[in-house]
């Protein structure tokens, strides 16, 4: 926090952003490009497992219902 005090807000990257806002009138919002997309990590599970069919949601009865017909095989 005492390196942060000292920074000069208008042209440091730390405060410039918000400060610049501020000035206009506006509120921050980072907008991050390099973020990957929501549930990228399940796709590259799936890619790495050799998996190629397309998951599909199951509801919680769907289920149930699945494992009983596998038990009683």
């Amino acid at each position: 926090m005492i390196l942060l005090t000292n920074l000069p807000v208008d042209s440091s990257n730390f405060y410039a952003p918000h400060y610049n806002a501020l000035m206009e009138g506006e509120t921050y919002t980072h907008e991050d490009s390099s973020k990957p997309q929501k549930g990228w990590w399940k796709k590259e599970l799936d890619r790495r497992r050799g998996r190629n069919r397309p998951r599909q949601q199951v509801t919680l009865e769907e289920f149930m219902g699945d494992m009983k017909k596998k038990r009683v095989r």
